[in-house]
Order: structure tokens, then sequence, then C-alpha cells
């Protein structure tokens, strides 16, 4: 999260207030607003300096969803012939300079007078979901000049040839209550849990305040967007079955972002201040069946057609508050370019809902420069520092129980984006409320000993993941193999945008709600392992009562001759991945040409019901729950060449 998010939002109302008091602007709280963002560049129309004197300039910027200036009210002019697009900011106009009819002509910001058609625009469709914007007084399009993908670049108006600089996507800002022709609210069946769950129906119903009426549109590639359901804000409104049919119920599931298309939709304004809706795998629109007005009626697909019940109201909702703490709402294209060959630019989220501020989330990188084959840590101007035992009594280290640590951390509050170097062997300890206590060599580290009753960062909340990059990308992971501290989700989008996977446990997901979660799913012989070191961490088995000597040492015994601490660790006589693997999922008696059937995971006991919890509380199901669950592509594992942008958010 940004260091300025609250500053950004204190002075964003501070101008809203200031503008309705001046008389400049009326909003309705629910008007929708959207970002312009440049096909060619993938930055923002913005006003610049959020300078609101008529004549201010509205030219490209990097693409900042928190940011005021960037956000656009596209509305139907007051003859609902053509559209304006105001500013959030000081509503004003987006106009031709000067009312011009040549090409080149300046962009900026002006009141809205009502019957000027250089204030006046049309949206014509250029393909996929991007949009030509055409002035009407001209015939002229929103330009980006020279195709330039600078910051403060111009944006003018051009003859319309069909370049990229002249193409723009809307990208919706905000959480959406999305009314139907009915009057009734587009939401998921059964609300709460059973609105969350997979599968669940999407409806139209008479409104509640509830976050199963709230909807998060995210950038999908090109001018199609992914519709995630504040209630369970891992899963979108899709058609069922990814079906291409006719009259399909539309439903709740899992984002995949390789999904056939049936979790995109194309957005389309229309003149009456309504919006259409169109699936990206069949373009079929959205429909309520007969133009029902009864509650409990299905979303549906159905081909296009002229019927009001294939049209629907976008109100913006109360509360942008999990908008912007959701790792879905940090749009690809904003993800700043990293620097050096083969960097990548990350950042850590505040997901905690204020259970901690920024300055009390803390990440510290530790790993092996390649450059030099030093450990090193990384520091907050993305710089590589190597480590060595002097760094413990440093300036700046940190103390406890009369003992100096090495200070290799930074909070978020510090800095949104870092730029990463190659780093190999790489581990970022995430922790809240205080750093970890970790003692540095000129060697290595001495990382937290979860088993040690003495270890510094038994009573801390930590948690970490594991990666590496190098010349053939990033490969990277969040783990449960040794323990859970709290939700992580982990996002990797590589430089292109094609790739944008997450990973890592469902966002709906508490810290509070995973401790009872384990307590009720897993059988008794596992639920030790959620108290034994409670509040701070759910231990692995091996870190708890199944260790030697302790009363579970022989849990698998009656299953294998390979001992239970060889199969939670994979070695010795579970060395084997696939091995390792069947005996902890349950399949190991079972054709081994069936061990990849993911259905027959953990059917009967023994089997490993610490790695099996962390699956269904996951992203698309994945989860490192011990050590070989990467066998059959069941762990949280992303990697791809050329990373961009790396996101780690921190659930509370």
């Amino acid at each position: 999260m940004k260091l300025n998010v609250f500053i950004k939002s204190a002075l964003a109302l501070l101008l809203i207030l200031m503008a309705g008091i001046c008389g400049q602007k009326a909003k309705a709280d629910t008007v929708p607003y959207f970002m312009l963002i440049n096909q060619s560049s993938g930055k923002a129309l913005d006003l610049i300096g959020g300078n609101m004197a008529n004549g201010a300039v509205t030219n490209q910027w990097t693409a900042d969803y928190n940011g005021p200036n960037q956000r656009w009210a596209l509305s139907p002019t007051p003859l609902s012939n053509h559209f304006k697009l105001i500013s959030w900011v000081s509503g004003k106009a987006v106009s031709v300079s000067n009312n011009s009819m040549s090409t080149g002509a300046q962009i900026w910001a002006w009141d809205f007078t009502g019957d000027d058609p250089g204030q006046e625009w049309d949206l014509v469709d250029a393909g996929n979901g991007w949009y030509y914007i055409r002035n009407v007084h001209s015939g002229l399009v929103l330009d980006v000049a020279n195709a330039s993908t600078a910051d403060n670049a111009m944006v003018q108006q051009w003859t319309n040839v069909g370049s990229p600089n002249q193409k723009w996507r809307l990208q919706p800002w905000g959480n959406y209550n999305i009314k139907a022709a009915s009057g009734k609210y587009i939401c998921c069946q059964g609300g709460g849990t059973a609105g969350a769950a997979n599968g669940a129906t999407i409806i139209q119903y008479t409104y509640e305040n509830n976050p199963w009426f709230k909807w998060l549109f995210t950038s999908e590639g090109d001018g199609f967007y992914g519709l995630f359901s504040l209630n369970s804000p891992s899963r979108v409104l899709c058609v069922d079955q990814g079906s291409s049919a006719a009259g399909f119920n539309c439903h709740l599931w899992d984002y995949n972002p390789n999904n056939v298309g049936d979790q995109k939709v194309r957005i389309v304004p229309k003149l009456d201040g309504k919006y259409k809706f169109y699936f990206k795998h069949d373009g079929m629109s959205w429909d309520i069946p007969g133009g029902s007005v009864n509650n409990d009626v299905p979303l549906q697909q159905y081909p296009d057609n002229a019927n009001s019940w294939q049209e629907f109201t976008l109100e913006r909702a109360d509360s942008t508050t999990q908008t912007s703490n959701s790792i879905f709402s940090v749009a690809a294209s904003s993800i700043p370019t990293p620097v050096g060959a083969g960097a990548i630019s990350f950042r850590v989220m505040n997901g905690t809902n204020g259970a901690y501020p920024d300055s009390q989330i803390y990440w510290g990188v530790l790993g092996i420069n390649p450059v030099n084959g030093k450990w090193s840590y990384l520091d907050i101007n993305g710089n590589l520092q190597p480590i060595s035992a002097a760094l413990n009594d440093a300036a700046g280290h940190l103390v406890k129980n009369g003992v100096n640590y090495a200070n290799i951390y930074s909070t978020i509050s510090q800095k949104q984006w870092v730029n990463m170097p190659k780093l190999t062997s790489g581990r970022m300890f995430i922790s809240t409320g205080s750093p970890c206590y970790i003692k540095t060599y000129d060697t290595g580290f001495a990382g937290p000993d979860i088993n040690n009753p003495a270890d510094p960062n038994r009573n801390i909340y930590f948690d970490f993941i594991e990666f590496t990059l190098n010349d053939s990308g990033y490969h990277g992971n969040t783990t449960r193999v040794d323990m859970f501290g709290f939700p992580l989700q982990h996002r990797l989008v590589n430089s292109s945008n094609s790739y944008d996977h997450t990973v890592g446990e469902n966002e709906s997901e508490t810290r509070a709600g995973i401790f009872s979660e384990y307590q009720n799913e897993v059988p008794a012989e596992f639920k030790s392992l959620g108290t034994v070191q409670a509040p701070y961490r759910i231990v692995a088995p091996i870190h708890g009562s199944f260790a030697a000597g302790q009363p579970n040492a022989n849990y698998f015994s009656s299953y294998t001759s390979i001992s239970t601490q060889d199969i939670l660790m994979g070695v010795g006589g579970a060395a084997d991945p696939n091995v390792c693997a069947a005996i902890n999922r349950h399949v190991y008696t079972q054709p081994q040409s069936t061990w990849g059937t993911v259905s027959n995971y953990y059917n009967a006991a023994p089997a490993n019901y610490y790695a099996k919890f962390w699956h269904p509380h996951a992203i698309a199901g994945l989860a490192y729950g011990f050590c070989y669950d990467d066998v059959n592509q069941q762990a949280a594992y992303l990697e791809v060449g050329s990373p961009k942008g790396l996101i780690i958010r921190v659930g509370g």
C-alpha cells in the first residue's frame, strides 16, 4: 500500500468538498468513474498536478489506481447524444483547447457549458474493448503525441489512423453495485459463506448493503475485465461450465487467468447512462431472463438484442477500502518498469484491515548476489548490501533480550515500489508489529527457528516467501511447509502483462478465521498444531506432535515402513518426490498410474491433513503444504521469464 494513500484520500476528499462549495461540480456519491488507459503507453489520462483552473493540461501519466487526478466520470451529455468526461478533482470537462479544429491541438480541462461540441465525445469501437475517443466538433480523436511513453507526454487531437496511441480502455475505478433494469441488484445468491463459495449462482435481488452485492473490475488484458466479488475477492463472475450456449446461468468461481474468456467481460457505455456487458469467449450479453422483476432470478448470457433487460446501471459503492487493499486492484499497466537486466519491481501491500498501519509491516530480503557471490540484503533503494557478522553491531542494529541483530528491514510506509536486482536463494521475511531478529554472518544468516523455545522470533508474527530471480526469470512461492503466520497472496506479472498469476490464501480468509477453520476441519491428531505456538502460528507436523519422540511420531506406520519423519521431511525412504507426495496424500497403495488424480487425494487416513487443509483455502486450490506438494502441480508456485512486477499482500 502506498505511503501516502491516506494523505491522498484526504486530499481528494478536501478537493471534492472545495469544488462543491465553489459550485464547480455536483457529483452523486454513486457516479461511476473511469481511468482512461492508453493502449500504446499503458499510461492514463491525467489532470496534471490536480490543477483546478480552466485550461489545466490533461496529458498522460503513469497509471495510479489511487490517484484522483486520473478519475473521470463518463456520462451522457444533456441531449443524451454524446458523452462528456468530467474530472473527479475539478469537476471540469475534457475539452479541445480553444475549440480548435486542427490536428495537434492540446487537450485540457474547462468548465462544462452543456452546449459546446468541443467538450462532447463519441466512443468508437476499436475492437477488443478498446475505443477511439472522437471529438464531436472536430471529428478528430484523442492521441498521445508521437506515441510517446513518457510521463506528461502531450495528449492532443489527431486524425484517426487506427494506431495504438489513439486507443483507450475504460478502467472502472472503485467498487460497484450493478443494478438491473428491474431495479434489483446483481449479487451472489445466499450471501455470506454460501455466496462466497465456488458455484454460487449470480442473481438479481433487492438491494442490501453487503459485500456480496459489491464488485471490483480488474484489467484482464486488452479492454476486458474480471468482476471480483468483494464477498470472495479471489473469485469472479463467470459463465457456468464456460459454456457458449445461450441461456446459461452465471455463477461465482475461482479466478483463472487462463480461462477461455467466460471470466472476462467487455464494457460498453450507452447514451442512456447504462452499460452493456459482453463475455469475451462467445460475445454474448448479460441478460435477465424475460426482463423479470422478481428476486432470485439468475443472471444469464444471451445473444445481444435491444431489450432493456440487457442493460445495467453502475453505481459506485460506498467504500473503496477493500478495492485499494486487494492485490487484484493493482493494474498490471501501473507496475513500474524495473531498472536493470532481469530486475523486478516489487511491493508489499497492507491487507490487515486496520490491524497494523503501514509503518508496522516490515519486510527484509536476503539472498546471494550473483554478481559477487556474496550473501546480501536488499535496501529500500533497491541496492544489494553485503551482510556480515559486523552488521549485527552496525549503526541502527536491533536489540532483543540484550542481544544485537542486524537491521535489514524496511516498512511498507517507506516506499510503495522497490526495484530488486537478480538474487538467488532469496527469502523475503515479512512481519507485523515488529521486525524479525536475524543474525547475519559473513557466509549467510541464521533465520527464525520455531523449534527453539528461546528463539527471539517465537513471539513475533512473521511469514516468508522463497524465490530466485535469475537469467531465466522469477521463480517463487508462498509456503506452508514449515508454518502459517498470516494469510499471504503472491502475484507475478511479466513485462508484456500476458502473464498475471496470483497464488496464496484466498483474500477472504482472515488470520482469526484460518485458526478457527483449522480446528474445525482437521482430525484430532492434527489439532494441536494450531495451538502449540498460538497465537503466533500454526506449525507443520514435523514441528509439533509428529516429531520423533512425540505422540504422533509413528502416525504413518500402519501405511508404510518408511518413518513418519522421513515422509514429512522428504528424506530417506521418502526422498523420491513422487513417493513422498503419494504417501502424504494417501494414494501410495493405489496403482501408480492414478497418483495424479487429484480427487483421490486425502480421502482416508493416514494422510497429511495439515497439508490438505491449505488447498481449499487457497487461490485455485494451490498450496505448498509439504515439501513435495509441487508434484502434479499442486503447489503455490509462480515462475515466468522477463518478469516485471511482484506483489505480496499481507492479510489480517
